[in-house]
This record gives structure tokens, C-alpha cells and sequence, in this order.
């Protein structure tokens, strides 16, 4: 949104006739509900509960060498053009008269008057419990107050949060064929929605339908025979909380549709109330008719926006609506819930989802994941103390625990450094050993190529880790495929019958017939369980490749003397090898997306080169295929989504934290400390 210089008009001099900002308790906020009264329904609910927020006046250039003294004390009027120009400012939101109030030389404006386009230099600034010693914030000047205190729209569907400042008028709850005008108070000069009266009376609720059949009640006994034009000039059934307003032809946009409205409805805010709380009351008066017409939220925070809107429905929804379902139901259809890459939403989830009264396990779950994912972007948000003590712990650990894994595998992956999954007592010239060796180097210099640099030097996340969820998803894909390409799925875990020893073993689905150990000595079951086990890795399901036929080589250059002859029967060694090799393999059965992988191309050109001649082709892949399954089973610590999430598209960050003990309302406090 751009400014003109008009906009920032005399901008200073109505910063500086302000009041000083009130710091709003929950202490005050309960001595002001006890003072309202003034509607058959109570208003109480909707002020602060767990959301502390105080009003910070926002200092321009011409305060800063002052800005301490203009804290402690109030600045005067110093002419009556600023007089009334605070006036003009103030009596455009709330409910009562514009007065000004007047103590010891110094003007307070009454903050419950509605609100126009005119301009605050005050910020809002979100905190629950002790105020933070320092504050720092980006300074604008911006139309508005719901703008200066960065009220902002949350669209749904997993697009960012962006400002929003339309009091006055609402297009997206501005129905052109509605035939009722929605105030927020007496004296705005503009209505803000235009709804359809069906949409109330669906509700069924006693309230609002009240607000149509006694409008139209009044009307029928106090309309004159003659009509004045501050009366019900367009035959308009009005109603409202106390007082009257006159109909204004801008609420209607053109003189045509004068004839539709039959009703107008005002929502004051409450007698006495701070203009924090008026400006929370409007947004949330806001949010109940969007939760009607399913448009999209708006609010100072996401969790302020959800907590104050239940209430309202508390107040205006039947007894037998349950609330809680009704907004999870909102949520959903709005693809509100879709809180990826956006910090401040998934702390609002989080802290909604476990609020005593909604307590929403798969709302908290969401936002918990999410949350966990971004953590180094919470502790800047003043919202993040909205979360319970309890969760904020847990976050803590999640990320602390995470950051290990992520260590380890990084350690792992960046020289594809598996050797201690060979027993200590192997032989380290053994066939099998040795292409584990040169699948090793050839897995690094692929990468180095793919990458420039490995690991990748310009690639890191927040958290300073090379190992980024991008990069843990092209391994993932990449070794995925090279699996795929080769495993035996016939081959499967069972445990052994006797029952002095029970141990895992690999066997055929088939036919039970257990995979032998062989000639070398090395038994791949033993191998992979002892490597899972040390590491609390569940077990992959089909842990055997498909081998090619033992084939017997040595060193035939020396055991031929001519070097022709030698030649051809290399050259023939060498063809049932890579025929060999084709054949162990799925790619009958497998798609174009496994086969043309980038890596699997490569690794059939390696493995087709790979010291033919001079290896067992059986025991060379049975050595590939042992770094293989440790790549596999690291890149499953830090690759594999917390599984039933509803939105995971397009994320930087990794979405993997341990949910042992959560939610914590259903956990015994004794589990939580483990």
C-alpha cells in the first residue's frame, strides 16, 4: 500500500497529542468487566485472557531525542487545530459521543468512538506475561490504527499473512444483493458489511435473529406518517443496541439498491474499554460475520484472532453448537490450518489447538511439527509466549534433539563414512570389503560433481546445517532409486525357532528358506541387525539385494602367456559379468522415474566397470550393498515426515520431531520428563 505526503499530514502532531500507552493487565482487564453493562448479552468474554497486549506509541524522527520524557508524560494540545484534529480523529470509533476529557490542561480523548481513515502513530505490540527490556521494531507510518498495530489477513491455503485495514468498509463481506448494512458502532458514517439477513437466521441463534424480529416490531409501532430523512426514509428496519444512526447512500453504493435494505445492525464495543480491547472487539465482530461467509480471518495475532472468536460464537451460537467443531470445521474449509513457512500462524495454531476450553489434538499436532521445524524463528515472535510453558518445553527438546540427528548424519554423509559396520575381525582385503571401498569413492566424487563441493559449502539452513531438508530429499530420491533398482523384496525378516537363542535371520517368502552365509564368511543378517540395534534403527524391510552369479576370477593376466589369448578371455570374463550384473536387477518392473535417475545411471556404469575381471561380481555387490543400507538407514533419521500431516509441500525446514509425550494434556506429567 502506498502513502502521499497528505497521508502523513500533521502526522507528528497527532502522535504527540496521544495519551500515554496504557499498559493493559489481565488485572485491568477484569476490573473493566466488571463495569460493562450495557446489551442483553454479555461482553466479557472476549476480553483478554491468556494474550497480554499494551499500546506502545511510535516515535518519529522528531521524537528521538525525547523519547523517554514523552513516555512518562503526556504531551499537551498546543493549539486548537490539533485539538481538533485529535477529535476528528478519535470520534470515528467506538460507541460514544466525541467528547474530549479534560484534566489538568491536557486533553484525553474518549477512545470509544468509531473509527474512520484517519491516522495513529501507535503500534501494538503482543506479549503474554513480563514485557521484554528491549524492543525492537521495524518503524512505518501507516494509515489507520488496525494497520499501525499490524492487524493482518490470513488468506488460508498456505499463503503468507499481509496487512489489512478495512474498518470502515469490507469487500470481502460486502454482498452487493445483501439486504442488511453491519455497523461496528452508532456514529460511523459508513456501514462495513453488507449481508444477507438468511445468513443470521440460519444460525438459529436468539441473538442475532432478535436483532431482526425486533427491529422489525419497532419499526411497525413507531414509524411516522410522515418520514424524516434521519428516520426510516427507505421504509429500513433498524435495530440497534441502544441508539440509532442515520442510513447513509454510501453504505448502499448507488441509489437502486437503496430499496433492498430492510436492516441495520450495530455492534459497539463495550462502555469503558481501552482502545486495544475496541480494536480486538471490531476484528473479532469482523471474524464472526467471515466464520459466517467463510472469507478469511483477520487479527493483531492468528491465536488472538481464534481465541476471540470462539467466544464471540459462545455469546452469539446456540447453546447445542459446539464451538470447537464449528471452528476446526472453518479452519478446514478455509485451508486455514495450512500453516507451512509461516511462523506466526503455527504458533497461533499451537497455542489455540491447546487452549484449556478447545484442547485439539490434531490441530496441536500440526502446529507442534511446524512449530518444531521453525524454532529458530519463534523466540522472535512475542506471540511465542502464547504456547503453555509445557509446550514450549517440548519444543525445546525437539529441537535440541533434532539438531543431534542432524549432526550425526552430516558426519555421516559427508565422506559416506560407514566403515564401522564391518566386524572388527574382517578381513580388510576381502573382495566385498574392497568394493565397499570403491562404491565409497565413487559416491564422493559424484556428488562433488553434482554439487561443485561436498558436502555443499553455499547450502545451509537457519540453523547452519549443510545437510538442508533440500538436500536430504535428493539423497533420499537418489538412494531410494539405487534400492529400488536392486533389492530382492522375496527376501524378508523372521526370527529363529529355538528357544535358547532367539535372533533375526533373512529367509524367502516363498518358500522360509533361510539365506545362507556365505563362503567369505559374512553374514549380512548379523551385520544389519547389530548396526540397527546400536543405533535403535528400525529394521528396512527387505534388507538383501538381488546378487548376480558367482563367477570365479584372479589374476589371469598372469596365468596367460600370450597376450592375445589373454585378451579375448578377459574381454569374455568381462561380458558375463555385465550381463550378470543386468540381470540381477528390477528394471523390468520398475518405472522410468527409478531408471533414468541421475545416480543410478552412474552406479550401473560403475558397477559395469568396477574392476571386472578381478572381483566375484557376488561379493562386490554384497559390498556395495553394506554402504548402501547405512546411507538408507541415516538418511531415515532425518528424511521421513512425522507421517499424517495435513500440509508438507514446499517447506524448507524439517518436519521430523519426536511426539513422545504430546499432546501434553493427554500424558501423565511423570511421562513428560523422560
Amino acid at each position: 500500500m502506498s502513502f502521499t505526503a497528505d497521508d502523513s499530514l500533521r502526522l507528528s502532531q497527532l502522535q504527540s497529542a496521544l495519551p500515554p500507552p496504557p499498559q493493559y493487565t489481565e488485572a485491568t482487564a477484569q476490573r473493566d468487566a466488571k463495569g460493562i453493562s450495557n446489551s442483553h448479552y454479555s461482553y466479557s468474554p472476549w476480553l483478554l485472557r491468556r494474550t497480554s497486549i499494551h499500546i506502545e506509541s511510535t516515535p518519529n524522527e522528531a521524537w528521538q531525542d525525547d523519547i523517554s520524557s514523552h513516555r512518562e508524560v503526556t504531551p499537551s494540545v498546543r493549539s486548537n487545530d490539533e485539538k481538533t484534529a485529535v477529535r476528528n480523529l478519535l470520534t470515528r470509533f467506538g460507541s460514544n459521543p466525541a467528547e474530549d476529557q479534560r484534566q489538568n490542561g491536557r486533553i484525553y480523548p474518549d477512545l470509544g468512538q468509531p473509527y474512520g481513515s484517519s491516522e495513529f502513530g501507535t503500534r501494538v505490540f503482543i506479549e503474554a506475561g513480563q514485557r521484554p527490556k528491549v524492543q525492537t521494531r521495524e518503524r512505518h507510518e501507516m494509515k489507520g490504527l488496525e494497520q499501525a498495530a499490524s492487524v493482518k489477513r490470513w488468506p488460508g491455503n498456505g499463503n503468507p499473512a499481509e496487512p489489512w485495514g478495512k474498518l470502515a468498509k469490507d469487500s470481502e463481506l460486502w454482498d452487493p444483493a445483501g439486504d442488511t448494512l453491519v455497523y461496528y458502532g452508532y456514529q460511523r458514517p459508513q456501514a462495513s458489511f453488507r449481508v444477507k439477513s438468511s445468513v443470521l437466521e440460519r444460525t438459529r441463534s436468539e441473538s442475532l435473529v432478535s436483532m431482526l424480529q425486533e427491529g422489525y416490531r419497532r419499526t411497525l409501532k413507531s414509524a411516522p406518517s410522515v418520514l424524516s430523512a434521519s428516520s426510516s426514509e427507505h421504509g429500513v428496519k433498524k435495530f440497534s443496541l441502544g441508539r440509532r444512526a442515520p442510513s447513509s447512500s454510501s453504505d448502499i453504493g448507488n441509489p437502486g439498491n437503496e430499496a433492498q435494505i430492510r436492516h441495520e445492525i450495530h455492534f459497539p464495543a463495550p462502555d469503558g474499554a481501552s482502545r486495544i480491547e475496541i480494536l480486538r472487539y471490531h476484528i473479532t465482530t469482523r471474524n464472526f460475520f467471515a466464520f459466517l461467509l467463510n472469507k478469511p480471518l483477520v487479527g493483531l495475532t492468528f491465536y488472538q484472532a481464534l481465541i476471540d472468536l470462539y467466544e464471540r460464537l459462545l455469546v452469539f451460537m446456540p447453546r447445542e453448537c459446539n464451538t470447537s467443531d464449528a471452528i476446526i470445521g472453518f479452519l478446514t474449509r478455509n485451508r486455514l490450518h495450512n500453516v507451512c513457512n509461516n511462523p506466526a500462524a503455527a504458533v497461533g495454531l499451537l497455542a489455540y489447538s491447546e487452549d484449556d476450553e478447545v484442547q485439539w489434538p490434531e490441530g496441536w499436532r500440526e502446529g507442534f511439527v511446524h512449530c518444531s521445524g521453525m524454532y529458530t524463528k519463534l523466540r522472535e515472535l512475542p506471540e511465542f509466549r502464547d504456547i503453555s510453558h509445557v509446550s514450549r518445553t517440548l519444543l525445546e527438546r525437539s529441537h535440541l534433539e533434532l539438531q543431534a540427528r542432524i549432526q550425526v548424519a552430516e558426519d555421516r554423509l559427508s565422506t559416506f563414512n560407514f566403515e564401522d559396520m564391518w566386524p572388527s575381525h574382517t578381513n580388510h582385503r576381502s573382495a566385498a570389503r574392497a568394493s565397499f571401498d570403491y562404491f565409497r569413492q565413487f559416491l564422493l566424487q559424484f556428488y562433488e560433481k553434482a554439487y561443485k563441493n561436498w558436502p555443499p559449502r553455499g547450502v545451509k539452513n537457519s540453523d547452519g546445517n549443510w545437510l538442508t531438508r533440500t538436500v536430504i530429499c535428493h539423497l533420499q530420491e537418489d538412494f531410494g532409486a539405487i534400492y529400488d533398482y536392486y533389492v530382492d523384496r522375496d527376501v524378508v525378516w523372521a526370527e529363529t525357532k529355538e528357544p535358547c537363542e532367539r535372533y533375526r535371520i533373512m529367509v524367502r517368502k516363498k518358500n522360509g528358506a533361510v539365506i545362507k552365509i556365505n563362503n567369505d564368511g559374512l553374514d549380512l543378517a548379523k551385520l544389519f541387525v547389530n548396526f540397527d540395534n546400536e543405533r535403535k534403527h528400525p529394521h528396512i524391510p527387505h534388507p538383501y539385494p538381488l546378487l548376480p552369479r558367482s563367477m570365479p576370477v584372479g589374476d589371469t593376466g598372469k596365468a596367460q602367456q600370450k597376450q592375445s589369448l589373454f585378451t579375448s578371455k578377459t574381454k569374455a570374463l568381462e561380458k558375463q559379468i555385465i550381463h550378470a550384473y543386468s540381470i540381477a536387477s528390477n528394471a523390468l518392473l520398475l518405472g522410468p522415474d527409478v531408471a533414468t535417475n541421475s545416480l543410478v545411471e552412474a552406479f550401473q556404469r560403475f558397477e559395469k566397470t568396477d574392476h571386472l575381471g578381478e572381483t566375484d561380481p557376488r561379493d562386490a555387490r554384497k559390498g556395495r550393498w553394506i554402504l548402501l543400507f547405512g546411507i538408507l538407514q541415516t538418511l531415515s533419521q532425518v528424511s521421513a515426515d512425522t507421517p499424517g500431516l495435513w500440509f508438507k509441500d514446499d517447506v524448507s525446514y524439517y518436519l521430523m520431531p519426536r511426539l513422545k509425550g504430546t499432546p501434553p494434556w493427554v500424558t501423565e506429567p511423570e511421562n513428560m520428563s523422560k
